[in-house]
């Protein structure tokens, strides 16, 4: 018959169950924790929250990182995507659509939720609005 740390009286159940428990939160605290740590002083050449979002989110591994890579660039840019104007990088020579730029830009991550801030920084970056203004209407 296998032994176990209960039979053998070296590990009480309230003391597995302590032990179980802090791990449990250090693992799922660990990652998103790590990435703020590493992302604390973002935007050194960033101008904006979608180009903070585009230097930061390409190598991210999960959605706790890319959460945290949000985070981290809504503190160094509080009005966040609102304040990036519709394409105002398209004629930049980095990308010609939104489309280009998210292709190259998100192939690397594994996180759905970082692909898809850097798909909407690439489209409010690179892409055109696709309505016109309307016109300033008179008031009598």
């Amino acid at each position: 018959m296998p032994s176990n740390f209960y039979n053998r009286g070296t590990l009480q159940s309230k003391d597995l169950t302590a032990v179980a428990r802090f791990f449990s939160w250090w693992i799922a605290l660990s990652s998103p924790l790590a990435a703020l740590a590493l992302l604390w002083p973002l935007p050194i050449r960033a101008g904006n929250y979608a180009t903070c979002i585009l230097d930061h989110a390409e190598q991210v591994g999960s959605d706790a990182a890319a959460k945290a890579v949000s985070q981290g660039c809504l503190a160094s840019y509080p009005a966040g995507m609102e304040a990036v104007g519709q394409g105002s990088r398209n004629g930049g020579t980095d990308f010609r659509s939104g489309a280009q730029c998210s292709a190259r830009k998100a192939q690397d991550t594994r996180s759905e939720m970082a692909a898809y801030q850097i798909k909407r920084a690439c489209q409010r970056l690179y892409d055109h609005p696709d309505f016109a203004l309307p016109a300033a209407i008179a008031v009598p």
